[in-house]
């Protein structure tokens, strides 16, 4: 069962300023979906874009971006890619259209490799009012056995709902299924977590599933 902690909301500048931009950096698929409904969707999909999975990348190449690159792991492994193409940026800026909130620093990764890149927030996700009721209900009707946390801010959001809605005694016996450490962090306070061993939705299911 999906229950998402936070709700989507698209907020890109009317321009993206392109003049200067020699290619993107995309670290998620939300990213994508407001860039293809962009005013100036026709001028990004000129560019390169290095993404930091396949799944980012698969997006892109839905949305019509043809030259894509894909670093296949974490924020890491992608600005070491975008060093590799270090030349075709030279001059010029990465643009790196993301959320509100992030959980590492691309822009001081790449600093430190002499690559300029330029943030764009373009959507934010927001925390829910309430724990969804369908969920809650599973929850408690033991109807659900594990908890995926895809992102550190989900496990975020997820431990201030337990902890405000005084619902440990629900989910203290859950175990909890990460994408990543830094995703893992937040939650681990109050709950047993398990990390996937990279930080991908394949590496995560196949920990769940192991363990069913």
């Amino acid at each position: 069962m999906e229950a998402p902690l936070l709700e989507f909301r698209s907020c890109p500048p009317a321009s993206f300023g392109l003049q200067t931009v020699a290619a993107l950096a995309v670290t998620s698929r939300r990213s994508v979906t407001v860039l293809s409904h962009h005013t100036e969707i026709e001028l990004l999909r000129k560019l390169t874009v290095f993404a930091v999975g396949e799944a980012t990348a698969g997006a892109c190449r839905f949305a019509g971006f043809e030259r894509v690159f894909t670093a296949g792991g974490d924020l890491e492994a992608l600005a070491n890619l975008v060093c590799r193409h270090k030349a075709e940026i030279s001059g010029r800026q990465l643009l790196y259209p993301a959320a509100a909130d992030r959980a590492g620093d691309l822009v001081g990764l790449l600093a430190k490799m002499d690559i300029e890149c330029r943030l764009s927030v373009v959507y934010a996700m927001e925390p829910v009012a309430g724990f969804p009721v369908d969920a809650l209900s599973a929850v408690r009707q033991r109807r659900t056995d594990r908890i995926l946390v895809y992102s550190r801010r989900t496990a975020e959001v997820l431990q201030d709902l337990i902890v405000s809605e005084g619902l440990e005694h629900n989910f203290s016996g859950l175990p909890v299924y990460a994408i990543s450490q830094q995703a893992a962090e937040p939650i681990s306070k109050i709950m047993k977590v398990h990390v996937a061993d990279a930080p991908n939705e394949k590496a995560l299911l196949d920990l769940a599933l192991a363990e069913c």
